[in-house]
């Protein structure tokens, strides 16, 4: 007969210890998305001179965010949006708030959808995305014309729309190979 206390425990064969160090690994893990936008956003504020350098930091911060909320939404919580809108804020061109409020719009509505978005293809994604970038596009632009109180030039905001919906599937594959490998913080 075996007594019930010989029996080793399941679990501990199947989880590996918590460690300081996998615990740090794990965070590292978890806010490379959010690091991804810091990044880029310091990166794209330096003078290179590149077309639409601005319109690329919006982008890229709002791809961002909309990748990482409806697929791995632990990965991008509502503070670390409002962070990476702040960063993005003082690196930034535009009107102050702007930026921040196109992210935590497009954090809202992917969080909301997560379930519905993640069953849909990469086209039908894609299409909404773009919906709300050029929505996001036009509320910049708008918001520019009431502080200059003038009907300004909308090409460059149907530029950034553009650039926004334009890098999307590129950031996308980008992205997807990163939940798969370096980013997944359920990895070991």
């Amino acid at each position: 007969m075996v007594a019930e206390n010989s029996t080793p425990h399941l679990h501990s064969a199947v989880e590996p210890k918590q460690t300081f160090r996998r615990a740090l690994d794990r965070v590292a893990r978890t806010a490379m998305p959010s690091l991804f936008i810091v990044f880029s956003a310091i990166l794209l504020s330096a003078p290179f001179g590149i077309p639409g350098q601005a319109q690329l930091q919006f982008g890229i911060a709002m791809c961002t965010v909309w990748f990482w909320t409806f697929s791995r939404p632990r990965s991008m919580p509502a503070l670390a949006v409002f962070l990476c809108g702040l960063v993005v804020e003082i690196f930034s061109f535009g009107p102050p708030g702007t930026v921040l409020l196109s992210l935590l719009v497009i954090y809202g509505v992917a969080h909301h959808w997560r379930y519905g978005l993640s069953r849909l293809g990469f086209i039908a994604g894609w299409l909404i995305f773009s919906v709300f970038a050029a929505l996001a596009s036009f509320f910049q632009w708008a918001l520019v014309c009431l502080h200059a109180l003038a009907l300004l030039s909308p090409v460059p905001g149907l530029f950034q729309a553009a650039l926004t919906i334009g890098i999307y599937p590129s950031l996308t594959a980008l992205f997807v190979w990163g939940r798969r490998t370096f980013a997944n913080p359920d990895q070991a």
